[in-house]
C-alpha cells in the first residue's frame, strides 16, 4: 500500500510538473529540471510520436504537422527555457540574428567523428529578401559541408513582444560526396519563441529525410545532431 501511494504521488508530482509547461509527458521530469537550470536540451527522438512539445498555437501546431507528414528519418528537438525579466528582449535578439542570414557563415560546428572545429556554413549568399505582413522572407543559397551548394527557403514571423517563429527547408535535391542524398524538402527546421507565464520557451527541432545507408547511418545521425546543437546554441548563446 505505501509503495503503491509513493508511486501514485511521484507520478503526480510529475504531471504537475510537466502540466505547468507547455510540454508532454514525453519530457522526463529530469529533462525538465535541466532545462529550467539553463540547459540547452537535445532530445534524439527519432519519432513524431515522441515530440515534448504541447501547445495551444495553430501556427507552431501547422509546422509540427508538416513534420508528421514528412516522416523523418533524422529527428531533433532542442529545447531551453528562460526566466523572464523585466526588459528581456528574447525575441527581439532572435528576430535579428536569425534575419542576418549571412552571418550563419560564423556558426562553429564540431565534428565529433574529425575531433575538430569548422563554419557549420561555409557560404551563404542571399537570392532574394521581401517582408510581407510581418513575415521576412528569405530565399538563400547555403552550403553546408559535406553537402553541396542548395538553395534554402527561410521565413520568420516576429511579435516583437511575445512570439517568433523560423521555418526553413531545402528547395532542391542535396548532394553529399558520402551518396547521401536528400530530396525538395526533406530537410526542414523549425524554431520558436513564446512567452509563458513567467518563463520563455525556446524550442527548435531538425528534420530530415534521407535514405538508410547501412553502414553510414550512425555517423549520419551523429553528425545531424550535431549540427542542430551547433544552430541552436549558437542562436542561444546571444541571449545571455
Amino acid at each position: 500500500m505505501k509503495f503503491a501511494f509513493a508511486f501514485f504521488s511521484e507520478f503526480f508530482i510529475l504531471v504537475s510538473a510537466s502540466f505547468a509547461f507547455p510540454f508532454n509527458l514525453r519530457l522526463s521530469e529530469q529533462e525538465l529540471d535541466s532545462a529550467l537550470n539553463g540547459e540547452i536540451l537535445i532530445r534524439n527522438i527519432s519519432s513524431y510520436k515522441n515530440i515534448c512539445l504541447d501547445v495551444e498555437n495553430a501556427e507552431i501546431n501547422s509546422c509540427l504537422d508538416e513534420l508528421k507528414e514528412l516522416n523523418p528519418r533524422y529527428f531533433v528537438e532542442v529545447l531551453q527555457i528562460r526566466k523572464a525579466n523585466d526588459g528581456d528582449e528574447v525575441i527581439k535578439k532572435l528576430s535579428e540574428l536569425l534575419s542576418n542570414v549571412e552571418s550563419y557563415t560564423e556558426i562553429p560546428y564540431y565534428s565529433e567523428r574529425h575531433k575538430t572545429t569548422a563554419p557549420l556554413y561555409s557560404y551563404c549568399k542571399i537570392l532574394s529578401d521581401s517582408q510581407v505582413d510581418g513575415i521576412h522572407s528569405f530565399t538563400v543559397d547555403m552550403e553546408m559541408p559535406p553537402f553541396e551548394v542548395y538553395t534554402a527557403e527561410i521565413s520568420i514571423k516576429t511579435d516583437y513582444e511575445n512570439f517568433l517563429l523560423y521555418k526553413s527547408k531545402n528547395l532542391n535535391d542535396m548532394a553529399c560526396i558520402s551518396f547521401v542524398r536528400v530530396k525538395e524538402n526533406n530537410l526542414r527546421s523549425v524554431v520558436t519563441a513564446f512567452k509563458y507565464n513567467e518563463y520563455w520557451i525556446i524550442y527548435g527541432i531538425g528534420a530530415a529525410k534521407a535514405p538508410k545507408i547501412k553502414f553510414l547511418t550512425h555517423r549520419i545521425e551523429v553528425a545531424f545532431i550535431s549540427r542542430v546543437k551547433a544552430f541552436c546554441s549558437f542562436a542561444t548563446s546571444f541571449l545571455d
